[in-house]
């Protein structure tokens, strides 16, 4: 039976999608559907095509420096098109001020700098679940 409920995690690097995912999935089970998107773009298709099928995206795990477009910007138009998913964003470039920033802009619930430490992301996730 395919869970009603997602969680999609969007990174350009492969090795952080397998390991967030596998995090997840430890923690979580078969409560969810996990997720990953390489790029932005694909993550936007990705929650249309979940969408479709009747499966709701309810939180979004995304790198903010990505090739193409970067992750506020995905935020922002994922925020903007569905304004109940959750959102946490992952970087090791922004600082404080532009997090704060983008916080207010997204309604952004988490930013972790990387390298994030897995229990905290876990946390955060379940608040953001709750």
């Amino acid at each position: 039976m395919t869970p009603e409920k997602a969680i999609l995690v969007v990174d350009d690097e492969m090795m952080i999608l397998m390991s967030i995912k596998r995090s997840l999935r430890m923690k979580f089970g078969s409560s969810y559907l996990y997720e990953i998107a390489p790029s932005a773009e694909l993550g936007l298709a990705a929650i249309e095509r979940l969408s479709a099928e009747g499966i709701a995206v309810v939180l979004v795990i995304s790198d903010w420096l990505m090739p193409g477009m970067k992750g506020d910007e995905f935020l922002t138009i994922v925020h903007a098109r569905h304004p109940l998913v959750r959102l946490i964003m992952l970087s090791g470039h922004l600082d404080e001020t532009d997090m704060e920033k983008h916080k207010k802009d997204m309604n952004l619930l988490a930013f972790l700098r990387k390298p994030w430490d897995v229990d905290q992301l876990l946390e955060i996730v379940q608040v953001a679940l709750n």
